[in-house]
């Protein structure tokens, strides 16, 4: 076991490159326990050689052959170097795993916020709608008892992006949600929405004020609050080389589900969303409408007291996102707080107990979805078919807009026709009371009169808000 390596070198001239990129190489672990290998199998082997006998010893010396007697020598081939740059690079890197998940520099860029950076002031705006202004009213002053007992409560949260040319994506956002009640937050792209929920859930920094989850502030708690809450995500983040099945163990482990309940669980799990058939196949080759189904059952998997859905059903199938429901459902009557956001109202009215319509970071209106609709809703829907000719059709036309002023015509199709009521002055039975002696002179087959929907009353905020920035949304 005689190696001449020093030898080439010194005839290459590469001893003093060597040596540098030796000392460069001693903060890359995987280099530190190699070399320490093989040194310590090459000095072994030298030290038994040179050490033998008188004639070997000679070769030894010829040959420029070093060796150590002490296995831990920082010259070579000893391994010492190489055990103490291990030594520091294991602590070092202990050292940040430890800041990182304690979020220390997280809590001194936060403190350096709020004590260092006023808050700018958000452009004029409308006055605060009453029901938003209650809610910030009863949030700030109850009691921090009623904090820690309420599932979620938001005090005066905000978050900016940039410093001179600042961007208020949350404008002081105060909310209080109770056990048992399903709330939407409703919001054009670019209002604020999932910045929001990326705060609650750690992902994002406070710029200022605070959050409760389950009692734990996100400040103070937040690995605490992280444990008392699921989260489908607006997008799959999912591990695409597990099964389905082995998804769903994983989160209810990780939930404290006991060991002999976590299969049964995880079977009603995949049976309520339909995913039995495809529990055994890697999530990798699973379509973008059985991702989303995976990343809600993660989220309500263990039944976590708070529970935040951003945009769940995006991409189910009818069936699917009915079985949903139905979950969500359960899970809101079992005593759970879920928050979701949603581009469709049909889901916001199946599910939501409460609404809020968010707009450039503001709550613009709160409360049921009946409660909105009654408040923000202009007048009626008036749908009407007539069994006539084009003659008929236009007589009709000429009477609504005689009998009720200002109404709009919003859309016409065989004989069809689809108006906006605007005066709220009219009672129902005024609007009944036409409708029937119309229906009799202008001989039409049906008509319907309804309430306006809650997605007109949604966009009727949409010229407030102002276009999405990059990164808001």
């Amino acid at each position: 076991m005689i190696s001449g390596r020093e030898r080439f070198q010194s005839t290459l001239g590469l001893v003093d490159l060597s040596q540098t990129l030796d000392l460069v190489f001693l903060v890359l672990p995987n280099y530190c326990l190699g070399r320490a290998f093989s040194n310590f199998y090459q000095n072994y082997h030298f030290l038994q050689f040179c050490t033998s006998s008188i004639p070997t010893e000679f070769i030894c010396k010829v040959l420029n052959i070093s060796y150590q007697t002490n296995y831990y020598s920082f010259s070579q081939p000893g391994v010492g170097r190489y055990l103490t740059s291990l030594t520091v690079q294991g602590l070092t890197f202990l050292c940040l795993l430890f800041i990182i998940e304690s979020r220390i520099l997280c809590q001194l860029w936060q403190f350096r916020r709020r004590y260092w950076s006023a808050l700018p002031e958000s452009p004029v705006s409308p006055p605060e709608d009453r029901d938003v202004a209650d809610e910030r009213k009863k949030v700030l002053e109850s009691p921090v008892e009623q904090s820690l007992s309420s599932p979620l409560v938001i005090k005066e949260l905000s978050k900016v992006y940039g410093r001179r040319d600042f961007l208020l994506a949350v404008d002081r956002m105060s909310l209080a949600i109770s056990r048992g009640e399903c709330f939407g937050l409703l919001g054009f792209n670019g209002a604020g929405k999932t910045t929001t929920f990326r705060m609650l859930t750690g992902d994002e920094t406070v710029s200022s004020g605070d959050a409760y989850i389950d009692g734990h502030s996100i400040l103070h708690s937040m690995k605490k609050a992280q444990q008392r809450i699921g989260y489908c995500p607006q997008f799959d983040p999912l591990l695409e080389h597990m099964t389905g099945r082995e998804t769903l163990c994983l989160y209810a482990r990780l939930r404290g589900v006991p060991e002999t309940y976590i299969t049964s669980c995880v079977e009603n799990m995949l049976r309520g969303l339909l995913l039995e058939a495809y529990a055994n196949k890697l999530v990798r080759t699973y379509s973008g409408g059985n991702k989303r189904k995976l990343s809600a059952g993660i989220a309500l998997i263990g039944g976590p007291p708070v529970i935040f859905m951003d945009e769940p059903s995006t991409g189910m199938d009818p069936v699917a996102r009915r079985l949903l429901w139905d979950a969500v459902t359960r899970t809101r009557e079992s005593g759970k707080a879920v928050i979701i956001t949603s581009h469709s109202m049909e889901e916001c009215e199946a599910l939501c107990t409460r609404l809020a319509i968010m707009v450039n970071g503001q709550l613009k209106c709160l409360g049921s979805p009946q409660h909105l609709k009654s408040k923000f809703g202009s007048g009626y829907t008036l749908l009407a078919k007539t069994s006539r000719g084009e003659d008929d059709l236009k007589a009709f036309k000429e009477f609504v807009e005689a009998v009720f002023p200002g109404s709009l015509l919003k859309h016409e199709h065989q004989g069809m026709v689809h108006y906006h009521i605007t005066n709220q002055k009219l009672s129902w039975a005024q609007v009944f009371g036409i409708l029937e002696k119309a229906k009799e002179k202008f001989d039409l087959e049906d008509y319907c009169v309804s309430q306006i929907t809650l997605e007109q009353v949604f966009l009727g905020f949409s010229h407030f808000q102002q276009p999405p920035d990059v990164g808001l949304v």
